[in-house]
């Protein structure tokens, strides 16, 4: 029979062809959702996008050719493309999940495998479209170089931002105190900072209370400084400010967040809490010149201080997105300003870990809402189910921008109604032009009205990156630096921020509304890989190989993984390690899979025995600490396993690495948590 023979009625075809598209079009709904809530490369995952909205409106198309009977649903080898297609979907889903977040930032450090990766997701989602006879709108196809540099263009802007917050996690290594011991040897300070914090996590070490002998405070130099705060001396040589806690358990969870961002240094520091005067208090950092609110009502800020100032800020909510944390209250009132005119974040009284329920809920108020996204708004009117995501942050941040702009308050005279009918309109604060004697000022100006308006679009999808507005704000930092001979504050009032002063202010954008988008061989269906799975629990093991062979065939990474296992341990016939290693390695590099990262690392072990080449060993040992590490570290699902081989790695200083006990202990800590049984029986061999 051909392949083109008539297996059925156009209901038959249908019924076949329904669970594949089904599970098509809840990917392209995936894929988007997760191009909207991108932190970073978004750029990228827009190209992406791009191509899964016309592979939807192919859906429908599609359907309706069903209904007609088009001859190309009755070949086989037309289904089985479609079933490639769905993984090709799978995997673009999988890969722009992973370049959109900031955790898991390791695969940046090796751009071009992502870069890599990219152009095989395309080019093979690009071929699908034509085998499948799908609409490309040629009018709107994308020159392939343009493309490819856009590309470059994020990947680049996201590794120089990890770089530079990984230059300045220097600063904090320099000041942190002995607890991270042989950490400090370790070259990647973004992992190792991720790292101690997912093991304080895990082992629910660092939540010890950090109390404070009133005996090691001073009196209090500055009583009822700011109202709750006063200032004294820690160890009779450390500025610091005590905050008092009105009921403290409602301060636990902040304190709890406080002990695991000291390393950063655009974070202000958290030494602990005590009593001074029957008062329960929290001992932070002391900021001299109070928050930027306070600075920018006594003085005006010359303009390459403000760059300097949306740089710090910018680099400290880089560096809570690296740890998985929302600040949720951004604003000049909780920038805090130190004698040297640094900026650190605080007050993290709204703090949230993601995926974390214990985060106190931010409601809905005038301080609030004069900064709080369309979206968010929504939610508190009851309006939306929309969670907060980074996208919120990124809003908040623009209406930052503006008050550091303008040094005032947004929307000072209104109340909370009046803010969220106007927000919720699509509208905005005014952006005025000032009045300037200096060129340099007006130009910085400029580029700030520019990129507040990049910040706070009504739709959070369009919103721009952290990283592209740090390489913004990196750009502008190198262009005017500031000067010895400007002074580092000036007189209040002595700019004319918003050319009012003069009369004739020129109008940048008042914003009108911007309203929101409301988009017979007889064929036989695979067996989907949930049912092979079931098989193989079942100890089936021949039917479960004939489901995860189909479906491996059909490039679905997680079925070659157990592709691999099958071969691995011979459950259907003759054991082939050879082909096992690279099944596990195409699903370690196609799904991120850690159990296949492990395994691959494994399988490398077994080879370095072999090779007597002193470079091929070298690589050797490098790729196996790069899988363990991928799959320990891996941000969807930890590998127990190689917790437990990268720990017996670090304590012993196997495969040549340098001996690291602390880090190799904390590995092994981490594992028998997770009650890995060889983790266990090493910490107890090595007590």
């Amino acid at each position: 029979m051909s392949e083109k023979e008539f297996f059925g009625t156009a209901a038959d075809i249908l019924n076949v062809y329904i669970p594949v598209i089904g599970a098509v079009k809840l990917l392209v709904g995936e894929i988007y959702h997760i191009y909207e809530n991108a932190e970073c490369n978004k750029e990228l995952c827009l190209i992406m996008v791009d191509r899964v909205k016309a592979a939807e409106y192919s859906m429908e198309k599609m359907i309706r050719n069903i209904k007609k009977k088009n001859e190309d649903f009755r070949d086989k080898s037309y289904y089985l493309t479609f079933e490639r297609f769905k993984n090709n979907l799978t995997q673009i889903k999988k890969y722009t999940k992973s370049v959109s977040k900031l955790k898991g930032y390791k695969r940046f450090l090796h751009s071009t495998d992502v870069k890599n990766k990219f152009d095989q997701l395309r080019d093979d989602f690009d071929r699908f479209m034509v085998d499948l006879n799908f609409v490309i709108d040629d009018s709107n196809a994308i020159d392939r170089e343009e493309e490819s540099q856009r590309v470059d263009k994020s990947l680049k802007e996201v590794k120089d931002s990890l770089k530079q917050l990984n230059d300045k996690l220097d600063e904090g290594f320099n000041q942190a105190d002995d607890k991270l011991g042989g950490f400090k040897q370790v070259c990647d300070k973004i992992d190792l900072v991720a790292q101690h914090i997912d093991y304080m996590q895990l082992t629910k070490q660092g939540d010890e209370k950090n109390y404070i002998d009133p005996s090691e405070l001073s009196e209090p130099i500055k009583q009822n400084f700011r109202c709750i705060i006063f200032k004294t001396l820690y160890k009779s040589t450390i500025e610091v400010a005590c905050k008092s806690i009105f009921i403290y358990g409602q301060n636990e969870y902040e304190m709890s967040i406080l002990r695991k961002l000291s390393l950063s240094p655009q974070i202000l520091k958290f030494y602990g809490h005590s009593v001074v005067d029957s008062y329960q208090v929290m001992i932070l950092e002391w900021a001299e010149l109070g928050n930027l609110k306070e600075l920018y009502d006594k003085h005006d800020i010359p303009w390459t201080r403000k760059i300097q100032i949306a740089k710090d800020i910018l680099l400290g909510l880089l560096f809570l997105r690296t740890v998985n944390v929302f600040h949720q209250d951004v604003r000049c009132e909780n920038v805090f300003v130190l004698r040297d005119l640094s900026v650190k974040l605080g007050n993290f009284g709204f703090v949230k870990e993601v995926n974390c329920g214990n985060a106190i809920d931010v409601r809905l108020k005038p301080c609030l809402a004069r900064w709080m996204a369309p979206e968010l708004i929504k939610k508190y009117l009851g309006q939306s189910q929309r969670v907060y995501a980074f996208n919120c942050e990124m809003f908040s941040f623009g209406m930052l921008l503006w008050e550091l702009c303008y040094e005032k308050l947004p929307y000072a005279e209104w109340n909370a109604n009046q803010i969220t009918d106007h927000v919720l309109a699509g509208k905005r604060e005014r952006v005025l032009k000032g009045k300037f004697k200096n060129p340099d000022d007006r130009e910085i100006q400029l580029d700030f009205i520019k990129i507040i308006q990049d910040a706070w679009c009504h739709q959070p999808e369009l919103r721009i990156t952290i990283t592209a507005l740090r390489q913004r704000f990196e750009d502008l930092a190198n262009k005017f630096p500031i000067l010895l001979d400007v002074p580092p504050l000036y007189k209040n009032e002595e700019l004319d921020l918003d050319g009012l002063k003069s009369g004739d202010s020129i109008l940048e954008n008042d914003y009108p509304e911007i309203e929101e988008e409301t988009p017979k061989e007889e064929v036989v269906p695979v067996i989907p890989l949930k049912d092979g799975i079931d098989l193989h629990k079942k100890k089936e093991y021949e039917s479960a190989w004939k489901c995860f062979k189909q479906n491996a065939e059909l490039n679905n990474p997680v079925a070659k993984y157990w592709v691999g296992y099958y071969l691995l341990y011979g459950h259907r016939g003759e054991k082939d390690p050879i082909q096992a290693k690279k099944y596990f390695k195409e699903a370690a590099d196609e799904h991120n899979h850690s159990e296949s990262q492990c395994r691959y690392a494994v399988s490398l072990l077994g080879e370095l025995g072999k090779e007597t080449d002193k470079t091929a060993k070298d690589e050797l040992r490098k790729e196996i600490i790069l899988y363990f590490e991928l799959a320990a570290n891996n941000p969807e699902n930890r590998n127990v396993d190689a917790m437990y081989y990268l720990g017996d790695i670090y304590v012993a200083g196997k495969l040549r690495v340098t001996k690291d006990e602390l880090r190799g202990l904390n590995y092994l800590r981490l594992a028998a948590n997770l009650n890995n049984e060889r983790a266990i029986a090493l910490l107890i061999k090595d007590k």
